[in-house]
Order: structure tokens, then C-alpha cells, then sequence
């Protein structure tokens, strides 16, 4: 690491390099970082020049582990033959940028640019004027070319597509973007809606139709009505009912309602109940909570129309609770209930072991059929006589006497 004030030193570095050998990406990004991570600087930022063509092992995981410490990379592919996929990874990564440059001669420009960006403050706080740089819907009647100026925004940069820029500043930095999240939208308003940066917005004629056309455009549609489901418990019985209005704030009647009943959490068991009409425009039925826990409700109401078709008329969503008896909730024991049942039933509170399990001289008598044992003794006799007569386990041989010999007188 050398202060950017010692040209000569930086130069005379420079120059020393030699052209040889194959790119190595991942010795040299691990390089910078070793030597950027102890520096004491409000900023720290890497440029990594190379055409791409390295091994990609590990160089992931290091930009990661740069990026944990507030450590940003771009990178800049010279040539006309870089990977460009490696490069808009590190880019990605490290939280910088990336500039293909075919001509080397561009490299002072890139680095200048890099410089500024880095250097600068985040906030930038002068006196300009927005400028429609792409489509809007909600920006029907509003002429944003007559709109007056602001005094800041937050530097920031665009994301890449579908993210969509709407305005910018002069120097091209958006002031307001959008992007689809899942069904709904994001939306980034750089500058304020206060007296500090928008002090001339707020006195311009076009600020709320601007706003809120803004919001109206990216809330959320709702696609069904709502009807409010309210609920009533008596011992033990739920009682579920909804009042169920059109927009001209008339009785809807004739609806086909059926209320599911899903729980207890965290289990899906469901079950789906008929919500019966019972005056204009009212919707009930009931169950019996016969188990603890949370439960979600969810009613649906449909219409059938005139081919014997059933459409969506609207929901309603609802929610209950069948709490456990409070003795679940205490760690402690009742020891004066427990004293008054063992005084009513003529027992002890709290016996010692031998106390519990002593007989009191009561025996118990049970009869208990021992032919098994029987059975099992003449078989194990079986088997010793077989093994007494099948094998010889002493093998004595007798020999016959031997008569002495005859003598002749």
C-alpha cells in the first residue's frame, strides 16, 4: 500500500512489470485484500484489471469475505475476448462495477470515473432539475418538464433489468425507480418530500397529483371484496357470522358461503362448514372448539349465476384462539387443592417411597398355570436321556482274563 502522493514510487513500480506468465485472479484479489483490510480509510476499494481468462477457484469467496468488510471491487475486462460472466460476478459480489474495455487507451477515463464515484459523498446536495428518462403511467397530466427544482438525493446506481428508471438528475443518476417484487412493487425516491431537499416541491402546484397518482398506480388492487368475519365463543362453542354489503351499501342475499376451519396451528387439518343466511345480508354458523390451540378461519363467498355457474363474489378472513386451562401454565403445584383431596379421600400429602408402595399386609392371590414348566423339563429329560443312550461319554474297554498257561507233569 503506497499514498497515491508518491507518483514517482507508483510509476517506478508500474514499470518494472514484466509481460509473462498466465493471469491468476485469486492470488492477487487475496493480495489486495490482506493488504486493504488493515488500512485505516473512510473508503476502500479494489479495481481488478485482467481479461478474465484465470482459474475461477475461490475467487467467489474472497470478494464475499471483502464485501463483509464494507470492501468494494470493480472489475474491468481489457481486451476484446474477456469473461464477461466471471467479471459481472465479482462486480455482483463486491458491489462495484464493471467496465469492458476494448481499447486500452479508455483506462485513464475508467479509473478517473472509478475514482469520483468512490470518493464522492453519498449525499449530493445542489441545485437541479429531474428529467423523464422512461414511461410511467402515473405520470399522465403531470408535466414534469415545469416542475421546479431540487436541492439533493442520495447518490445511488440502477439496478440491471426489469428494474426500471424513471427520473434522473443531470448527470444521469436516478431520482426515482421501480421494480417488480413478486406480485407488487418497489419503489426508490432518492431525493426528500420535506423542506430540505423538496422545500420548492412542496409549494408546487403538481406535488399531490404527482404523489398520488405515484401510490395509487403501485398499491395494492384488491381483486375480491372483503366482508369483516367476526366471531363469538360460549363454552366452548364458536359462533362465526358476517354481514355482507354491495357498494351501494345493500344487503347481499342469495350468496352460497362456506367458512373453512383450519387448525389446530401448527397443523393443516381443515374442515369446511355451510354458513347459512339467517337475515338479510347475514351469514352464520358454529362449531365446537374440541381441541386446543390457534385457528385460522377463511369463508368464501360465491353467487351462482343463471347457467348454474358459481362466481367469486368475496372472502373473508378471520382468526381464534382456544387457549389451555390456566393449571398449564403453572409450574407450581396446588398443594392445597392436593390437601383437600387426600383429607376427603382419607390419604397422605406428599408420602415417602415406602409409604406409597407398602402393602399394608394385604396379600394378592392369582392363579398361574405351570404346564409350561412341565412341558419344558420333560423335553430338556428328553434330550439328556437321548444324549446319555446316543453317546458314549466314558469309553472303557474290558479286557478278558488271560488263563495261565497249562503245565505238563
Amino acid at each position: 500500500m503506497t499514498p497515491a502522493r508518491r507518483k514517482g514510487k507508483i510509476a517506478g513500480d508500474i514499470a518494472r512489470i514484466q509481460p509473462g506468465g498466465g493471469t491468476e485472479i485469486f492470488p492477487a484479489l487475496d493480495a489486495a485484500y490482506q493488504d486493504i483490510s488493515v488500512v485505516q480509510a473512510r473508503k476502500k476499494h479494489v479495481i481488478l484489471l485482467t481479461d478474465g481468462k484465470a482459474p475461477t477457484a475461490g475467487i467467489r469467496d474472497v470478494v464475499q469475505a471483502m464485501a463483509a468488510e464494507s470492501i468494494t471491487v470493480t472489475s474491468v475486462g481489457l481486451g476484446g475476448d474477456v469473461d464477461d460472466a466471471l467479471l459481472a460476478m465479482i462486480k455482483d459480489v463486491g458491489g462495484g462495477r464493471f467496465h469492458k474495455v476494448p481499447d486500452p487507451a479508455s483506462l485513464p477515463k475508467i479509473f478517473t470515473t472509478e475514482t469520483e464515484v468512490v470518493s464522492r459523498q453519498a449525499a449530493q446536495e445542489d441545485w437541479f432539475q429531474v428529467k423523464q428518462s422512461g414511461p410511467a403511467g402515473f405520470l399522465a397530466g403531470v408535466d414534469i418538464g415545469s416542475s421546479p427544482y431540487l436541492h439533493g438525493y442520495v447518490s445511488t446506481r440502477m439496478k440491471p433489468p426489469p428494474a426500471q428508471e424513471i427520473l434522473v438528475a443531470p448527470n444521469g443518476e436516478p431520482i426515482l425507480a421501480r421494480w417488480r417484487v413478486g406480485l407488487g412493487w418497489t419503489i426508490a425516491w432518492t431525493s426528500d418530500v420535506k423542506n430540505r431537499w423538496a422545500v420548492e416541491w412542496l409549494r408546487w402546484g403538481g406535488f399531490g397529483q404527482f404523489f398520488g397518482q405515484l401510490s395509487r398506480e403501485h398499491m395494492r388492487v384488491k381483486h375480491r371484496r372483503e366482508f369483516d368475519l367476526r366471531t363469538e365463543v360460549n363454552s366452548g362453542e364458536v359462533r362465526a357470522y358476517i354481514d355482507a354489503f354491495d357498494a351501494s351499501e345493500r344487503f347481499e342475499n342469495g350468496l352460497d358461503s362456506v367458512l373453512t376451519v383450519v387448525g389446530p396451528m401448527p397443523s393443516q387439518e381443515k374442515r369446511d362448514l355451510v354458513m347459512q343466511q339467517v337475515a338479510p345480508g347475514r351469514y352464520e354458523t358454529s362449531f365446537l372448539l374440541d381441541r386446543y390451540g390457534s385457528f385460522l378461519l377463511r369463508a368464501e363467498h360465491r353467487r351462482s349465476t343463471e347457467d348454474g355457474k358459481k362466481t367469486a363474489v368475496a372472502v373473508s378472513y378471520g382468526h381464534i384462539n382456544n387457549p389451555y386451562p390456566p393449571e398449564f401454565s403453572r409450574f407450581e403445584p396446588d398443594k392445597a387443592t392436593l390437601a383437600r383431596i387426600a383429607e376427603a379421600t382419607g390419604g397422605r400429602v406428599d408420602p415417602a417411597p415406602t409409604q406409597v408402595f407398602d402393602a399394608g399386609g394385604e396379600k394378592i392371590e392369582y392363579h398361574e398355570a405351570l404346564w409350561p414348566r412341565l412341558v419344558g423339563a420333560a423335553v430338556a429329560l428328553f434330550l439328556l436321556d437321548l444324549l446319555l443312550r446316543r453317546v458314549r461319554i466314558f469309553d472303557r474297554k474290558v479286557l478278558p482274563k488271560t488263563l495261565p498257561a497249562l503245565r505238563r507233569s
